[in-house]
């Protein structure tokens, strides 16, 4: 009895056993239309043990009770709790919230607040937004995916950005939006940018973002939504969080990695027939192409060589080479009760479409958090980024593009290579013609340019949240933004061109920016009905800038290419350049709700920047807005899921540049060692005002059939004066200009984001987004310094052609010249039978779109995916002053017309009789190619920004047997900018031409570095 009554004993204690020993557990989590459903988060109930479903729903989760409950929760969906009971396979259905009201945005100051509370409209991009297409600069990633955010971009690839948030208001061009990375202001300074001459773009320090740290991005558009940022966001503020660390079932590591291949893709339609001379006479040292037409024949060469008489087709084309970026980053994170960490380290590796342009980049990155205490919580995040660029292309007049869109067609680029001969030990240029700044060899300056750049940056923050009760708290947080900024630049051989060559430059910049907050929160529910939330805070922001820069003058030799290898010393030069800014800052919001469907939220802010004069330099902006959930309120059919009504007012301010206020004396040395000091050419303002901006918008957003359809609409209204300028000042008092306070912009507009999902099947799902975005930019006020002269000029080319905003007029009118012409319209002929140009300047059109939008397509079946997003503009002017100069050489397509036969132009003499003067194509052409309105064009454009096509590779497939090394696996086929629907432009295109990122750059299609077309592929693994 006793041996059977310890078998029965040991049978019931396995039983009781079995209910608390660990067990693995796996399934699938879908929706109520079948379809899988990533990033579901599995928790075991009462503990931290937890794990997250793959792309294709699975998941695996070994538990430490077999008795317990499994809890699963997914933004979008009702959590729904599980009893374990014993199973081994688990598989969920997730019931939608199609109302969202649980859904969280991160908003200013990086307060993270429900959706449905804000009273403005806020645009979140997501982590698989940004990495999709592989691109790893943050900002064009960013293209044609958030309304009323307008990108242009200049200088190919790793070049400057320019974004626009709601249009432009600012007739300085201070429209600099505020980057913020995890709550601490990032600096998107040191974009060097080229201009109508020559420059280069260097893509500034937006470009040490890591694409893939990224969780998500909220675009902040308006003075509600980015009032607490003070002066700093009045433009706009884009908030970053980057991805933490959390428990992993795995081993924590991920691994991203793409290879992408681009190649120079558009380029200015010329003609291919006629080459070197003019009149239609040969000339082997000609300038243009208005020789004869191509016949295949010997003729003698520049070289000396008889060679065929054919057109060198493809140059620039053959010129550039196919650039290649390597893409890599791993990151290793988890975490547990206590707290978690993540750290990444990636490396880009890019070489450009032009020889010996590369740019190189390294990321570090560590963040961490730690409960130190019930009550006090600590996280940290530190990085490092080393970025280096090496001879980054040249744009504007002086561009390798410029000089073949003017070269004779009928030069070949193997009699150009490799550019120069060595002569006494010295590069000396080869060329078809004499050197001259208007007729270069591009293989040269290729070798005989210089510029080289590193940045070496280091930024963090470390914030302590302290927890006085469930309802009080403190956040304090310190930031930190520093980098060292080196540049080279310079020309290492001499030419014909300037007698300073060679020479070399070099500077150095120290830039680092503290911000040190406080912000003390308060929230409590009054009762059933009420929730009062209150926050107080401070910051104090520090800016010191150091900068130290020099000059050789002309260098001994091409061998002694360093600051001291000058030829005489007293030609170097030096310049040190020292900068303090700072702002103090208190603020403060107030949150009160009702019954969950109303919501009130005032903010206000004080300022005290020390850029601006004592009297002046204290600005307040208040904002307030309002959200009612409409569905919430009031009974609505049932086709309506969610409806929300929601608007806001406030005002903001910016201040101005350091010592702007203030007059500032240069110092140098002179002649026998005497200091001496030069005045400023600028007189400033003692008494400048800040600039504000006060806004308001109203606007709704509708869930219809139960989420298939949904829509977010906005107006809104921006008013911004005393906008800071320079204004012109009469020479006689011995300055160019003034600091002044002058004039009112007005934007106003409408953004409509739509989603629909016409199909949601179990194996097949189809979402499409819609962004469309209008903005119209008036100029209503203007007083200048000359009481005639009611316009402001924001750029102007050096054939006389300018970007003006004229008072009571939309901004961004292009003036030019047009063609004289009759009361009927017709074209005015001179006595030697050409077209004449009207002696004014007048409006040829306006850079300002009619409306800008894209078209987001995502398509799932079963474990293939497809993403592609297409960008569009419709209306808006450019000039591409790139024809024109093409058209005067003899090289634009156009200039091949009727075989360059001897015509009479269309239209008519000033006495209104018919002309009788032939005309060569020559001599048209050349006059035409002055005329402005002639190369004016639509800058409408549809494009396919990006697609992605890709398969999410079932663990079966991998081998695992159970082990689940390899978490989840994804592999993809990427491209960008692959093709346009339609354009007007001559082979060039709209969207990206321009020679610089300024607001009136926009205007001008002038040779740019040759937009590139990209694919690749990319994995994405996890373990």
């Amino acid at each position: 009895m006793n041996q059977k009554f310890k078998y029965v004993l040991l049978f019931v204690a396995l039983l009781l056993i079995q209910g608390v020993v660990a067990q693995t557990i796996s399934g699938t989590v879908t929706d109520n239309y079948g379809t899988p459903v990533p990033s579901v988060n599995i928790i075991e109930k009462g503990t931290t043990n937890g794990t997250s479903t793959d792309f294709d729903g699975n998941y695996t989760i070994t538990v430490t009770n077999s008795s317990g409950m499994l809890v699963f929760s997914s933004l979008g969906f009702l959590s729904k709790e599980i009893a374990i009971g014993g199973q081994s396979s688990i598989n969920i259905v997730l019931e939608e919230d199609v109302e969202q009201l649980g859904e969280v945005v991160v908003t200013a100051l990086g307060i993270k607040r429900e959706k449905k509370a804000l009273g403005y409209s806020v645009q979140e991009v997501s982590s698989e937004d940004i990495t999709t297409s592989g691109d790893g600069n943050v900002t064009t990633a960013l293209q044609g995916k958030v309304a009323g955010v307008n990108i242009t971009t200049t200088g190919g690839i790793g070049g400057n950005s320019r974004i626009e948030l709601r249009g432009n208001s600012s007739l300085a061009d201070n429209n600099d939006v505020l980057w913020v990375v995890d709550g601490v202001p990032f600096s998107s300074g040191d974009t060097s940018d080229g201009d109508i001459w020559g420059g280069v773009s260097n893509g500034g320090g937006l470009l040490d973002i890591n694409p893939e740290d990224i969780q998500s991005m909220s675009v902040l558009k308006g003075g509600s939504a980015a009032a607490l940022y003070g002066s700093r966001g009045a433009n706009g503020v884009i908030v970053i969080t980057t991805k933490k660390g959390s428990e992993s079932q795995g081993l924590g590591i991920s691994y991203t990695g793409s290879v992408v291949a681009s190649s120079a893709a558009y380029f200015l339609d010329l003609q291919e027939e006629f080459g070197q001379g003019s009149e239609g006479v040969y000339d082997k040292f000609g300038t243009s192409s208005w020789g004869p037409q191509f016949d295949g024949g010997l003729r003698e060469s520049w070289t000396g060589e008889m060679l065929p008489y054919l057109a060198a087709k493809d140059r620039l084309k053959d010129f550039t080479r196919t650039g290649v970026t390597s893409r890599h980053s791993v990151s290793l994170s988890n975490g547990g009760e206590k707290g978690s960490y993540r750290a990444t380290i990636s490396k880009d590796w890019t070489e450009g479409i032009y020889a010996n342009h590369e740019i190189n980049k390294t990321n570090f990155d560590l963040n961490a958090t730690y409960s130190v205490n019930p009550w006090l919580n600590v996280d940290a995040k530190v990085s490092y980024i080393n970025t280096k660029g090496q001879q980054r292309p040249e744009i504007g007049f002086y561009s390798v593009v410029s000089y073949f869109n003017s070269m004779p067609m009928n030069i070949r680029l193997q009699d150009l290579r490799p550019g120069y001969e060595i002569v006494g030990g010295e590069h000396v240029e080869t060329l078809y013609t004499t050197a001259n700044a208007s007729y270069r060899n591009p293989y040269f300056l290729r070798e005989q340019t210089v510029n080289n750049d590193e940045r070496n940056r280091f930024f963090g923050n470390f914030t302590a949240n302290i927890d006085f009760n469930e309802n009080l708290k403190l956040r304090l947080r310190y930031g930190l933004d520093n980098y060292r900024y080196e540049t080279e630049n310079g020309y290492r051989y001499g030419d014909n061109v300037s007698d300073l060559r060679p020479n070399y430059i070099t500077a150095e910049k120290f830039f680092s920016e503290e911000n040190m907050e406080l912000l003390l929160s308060y929230n409590k529910d009054l009762n059933e009905d009420f929730n009062l939330g209150v926050s107080a805070g401070a910051n104090k922001m520090y800016r010191d800038t150091d900068k130290l820069s020099a000059e050789s003058g002309k260098l001994i030799s091409e061998e002694t290419y360093f600051l001291s290898g000058a030829e005489d010393s007293g030609t170097i030069k030096t310049t040190e350049e020292f900068t303090e800014r700072e702002i103090q800052s208190v603020y403060g919001f107030v949150d009160l709700s009702y019954k969950n469907y109303l919501f009130l939220n005032a903010t206000a802010r004080n300022d005290w920047s020390s850029t601006l004069p004592e009297d002046n330099n204290s600005y307040f902006y208040p904002s307030v807005n309002l959200s009612a959930l409409v569905s919430e309120m009031v009974e609505m059919p049932d086709w309506v899921t969610y409806f929300k009504v929601r608007g806001s007012w406030a005002q903001v301010g910016k201040d101005t540049d350091p010592y702007n206020t203030s007059q500032v004396y240069t110092l140098g040395s002179g002649n026998f060692n005497l200091t001496t000091t030069s005045e400023p050419d600028l007189l400033v303002n003692s008494d400048l005002k800040p600039e504000i901006s006060t806004s308001s918008e109203v606007g709704a957003e509708l869930k219809l059939f139960k989420g298939i359809l949904g829509i977010d609409f906005t107006y809104y209204s921006e008013d911004t004066k005393n906008q800071i300028v320079i204004v012109d000042l009469d020479q006689s008092t011995g300055y160019k200009g003034r600091y002044d306070n002058l004039g009112l912009i007005t934007n106003r507009g409408i953004e409509l984001m739509t989603t629909i999902t016409p199909i949601r099947k179990d194996d097949f799902r189809l979402d499409i987004t819609l962004n469309y975005a209008k903005n119209k930019g008036i100029v209503e006020e203007l007083v200048t310094s000359v009481d005639d002269d009611e316009f402001y000029t924001f750029i102007e080319d050096n054939g006389g052609v300018q970007v003006r905003g004229t008072e009571g007029e939309k901004m961004g009118d292009i003036f030019g010249y047009a063609y004289e012409r009759s009361e009927d319209g017709q074209i005015i002929i001179d006595d030697d039978g050409l077209p004449v140009r009207a002696g004014e300047r007048q409006v040829l059109g306006n850079i300002q779109p009619d409306f800008t939008g894209s078209i987001g397509l995502n398509v799932s079946y079963k474990d293939f995916f497809l993403s592609a997003l297409f960008g569009m503009q419709e209306g808006g002017e450019i000039y591409s002053l790139t024809e024109a100069g093409a058209t005067g050489s003899g090289n634009a397509s156009r200039t091949a017309q009727n075989n360059r036969m001897a015509f009479f132009p269309e239209g008519i003499k000033a006495d209104g009789t018919s002309p009788t003067q032939i005309v060569s194509a020559q001599d048209y052409w050349s006059r035409v190619s002055g005329i402005t309105e002639e190369f004016i064009y639509d800058a409408s454009y549809m494009k396919l920004n990006e697609i992605s096509i890709g398969y999410n590779i079932p663990l079966s497939l991998l081998g695992n047997k159970g082990s689940n090394f390899i978490r989840e696996a994804r592999i993809s086929l990427i491209g960008r900018d692959l093709f346009y629907l339609y354009k007007d432009t001559p082979g060039t295109v709209p969207d990206a031409s321009s020679y610089s990122t300024s607001y009136g750059a926009r205007a001008f299609d002038f040779s740019p570095v040759p937009v590139t077309r990209s694919v690749g592929c990319s994995v994405n693994l996890k373990f």
